[in-house]
């Protein structure tokens, strides 16, 4: 099952009240997982081997137990009936919408880490290519070394050799370049 549930209302960052009735009436089922697992854990309950690890408190609105109960067994339905349940419970109607501008709020915060992150990229891109290249370069020494001591076979060296070779690549941006067409016809 896919984990990917900031999707549709959940994915902008300020929700309205038509996003909140927008996600009732068609909630995803990775989205319906989510809810379950966050109510579940929010009743006691430790990370299920599904989802493996805690939700941060970051997404985790709060409300009472009874609420809880009612939105884990609601959430277990298609997306009609989830709807159709919650809408029918006004703190669970709350719970779901406080959830949902949560999870808005964490799309600018996610938003906001991978603006930074580009900026570093952007302005440290030589000096990485530069550590990747002289990695690969390592790399290959290292492994012809094993290689020629006998430590590994000489195929696995060559192998070794192809991967350090493709992330060079990687990360001098090389395998975006175009490669010129050959062959075709000749028009004359």
């Amino acid at each position: 099952m896919a984990h990917k549930f900031r999707t549709g209302p959940w994915a902008k960052a300020r929700q309205t009240p038509a996003d909140h009735f927008k996600f009732l009436l068609g909630s995803t089922h990775p989205q319906r997982a989510f809810v379950h697992e966050l109510t579940s854990q929010l009743l006691g309950a430790p990370p299920s081997s599904l989802w493996g690890v805690p939700i941060p408190q970051e997404l985790k609105p709060q409300t009472d137990t009874q609420t809880l109960q009612f939105v884990r067994n609601a959430s277990k339905h298609p997306a009609h009936e989830f709807g159709r349940l919650i809408s029918s419970h006004k703190k669970a109607s709350g719970f779901i919408s406080s959830l949902g501008e949560l999870i808005g709020d964490g799309a600018k915060s996610a938003a906001r880490y991978a603006s930074k992150v580009g900026k570093y990229v952007a302005k440290n891109g030589e000096a990485i290519q530069r550590g990747v290249a002289i990695t690969k370069d390592l790399v290959g020494t290292g492994a012809t070394i094993a290689a020629v001591s006998g430590l590994i076979h000489p195929d696995t060296a060559s192998r070794i050799d192809t991967i350090a070779e493709a992330i060079n690549k990687h990360a001098h941006g090389d395998h975006y370049k175009k490669k010129p067409k050959t062959g075709g016809r000749l028009l004359v």
